[in-house]
């Protein structure tokens, strides 16, 4: 007997018609993006109705996993995508950035709320993406939706920081790190070093210095963690390339930070931080859109690697709260990239 056809074959034939008709895994990507956005359909409602959105979140979490569009046996990746796969046409944005400010109030549960009110409302905006990309499918309807399920992902990271009861071990939080990690790596670069292959080193350092690394559940933490230091190259390619105005090329550390992203695999080392901690990470600031808002993300995120990468006495929710944030911020820079 033929296998039935099921809804997420008719929404990838919509979708397919976004993609260019040599695209080698054409159909293979349409089908794997349609799973991706039905999946993600049903927590997106949930959150845009107003239902407590813990739940729904966690749910939206969970598709980080496969939004890099990769598949062993035939998708090849959103890189690919977007290098090579997309039809002609234009890519558009006019979204406003769910990051900045979140922080702004001192208090927890306000800090929480804005979350969850922005998490509603790029729900609200994918329910109509993906309406549009199923009637109408182009390359921006394809790239918005995606944008938007980055987002999306990027806040689902961030609430269970701001929804869990606050950890009061939490410690503080190491002092801004950016600086401090792309010195070390142009001094290893002068010496011919790789520091994009310093991962047991760094883990070793991290073993001595922090109490916090040396339980059980650190193991599954760093195995994704470790990949930071690669997408960390990624990230200042792309913030130096945004401010001369231009674009970097190298798309798969970025598209690849998101696919990895499993914390489900250490929930038990995120707790709650303290409303300092979300003021510090996510401030007030002017809005920017286009390559200043890849600036600006690229350069948060190297911060929170930065800082991962010389903690001292940092606390499991301090790892968490630190990993988090740079999830959330490469996440959305992937969507900016997307969409200029």
């Amino acid at each position: 007997m033929p296998m039935e056809r099921g809804p997420e074959h008719d929404l990838a034939a919509a979708l397919a018609k976004g993609l260019r008709a040599d695209f080698r895994w054409r159909n293979e990507t349409a089908l794997h993006l349609a799973e991706l956005i039905l999946d993600a359909t049903d927590p997106s409602l949930r959150l845009a109705s107003g239902e407590p959105a813990g739940e729904p979140l966690a749910e939206l979490e969970l598709c980080a996993m496969r939004i890099d569009v990769y598949a062993w046996d035939g998708a090849p990746g959103w890189d690919e995508v977007l290098a090579r796969g997309l039809a002609p046409g234009d890519r558009e944005s006019s979204v406003s950035d769910p990051l900045p400010g979140l922080g702004a109030s001192a208090s927890r549960d306000a800090q929480r709320a804005s979350c969850e009110e922005r998490a509603r409302e790029e729900a609200r905006r994918f329910i109509s993406l993906a309406k549009r990309a199923a009637a109408q499918a182009d390359p921006a309807a394809l790239v918005s939706v995606h944008a938007s399920l980055l987002r999306i992902t990027a806040l689902s990271a961030i609430h269970p920081l701001l929804a869990l009861p606050e950890d009061p071990r939490a410690g503080a939080l190491p002092p801004p790190g950016a600086a401090a990690l792309l010195r070390e790596m142009d001094e290893r670069a002068a010496a011919g070093s790789d520091f994009e292959s310093a991962q047991q080193e760094w883990l070793a350092r991290l073993e001595a210095d922090n109490a916090a690394a040396r339980e059980p559940s650190f193991g599954p933490f760093f195995a994704g963690l470790s990949q930071s230091l690669r997408l960390s190259v990624a990230l200042r390619a792309f913030r130096d390339a945004a401010r001369t105005g231009t674009m970097a090329t190298a798309l798969e550390p970025l598209v690849g930070a998101t696919g990895a992203w499993q914390p489900v695999r250490w929930k038990e080392l995120r707790r709650g931080m303290p409303a300092a901690w979300t003021a510090d990470l996510f401030p007030v600031a002017e809005p920017v859109s286009g390559l200043a808002a890849l600036s600006a993300h690229c350069e948060a995120a190297l911060d929170a690697a930065g800082r991962l990468w010389a903690a001292k006495s940092l606390s499991t929710t301090g790892f968490a709260a630190l990993a988090c944030a740079l999830f959330a911020r490469s996440a959305c820079a992937l969507a900016v990239v997307e969409e200029t």
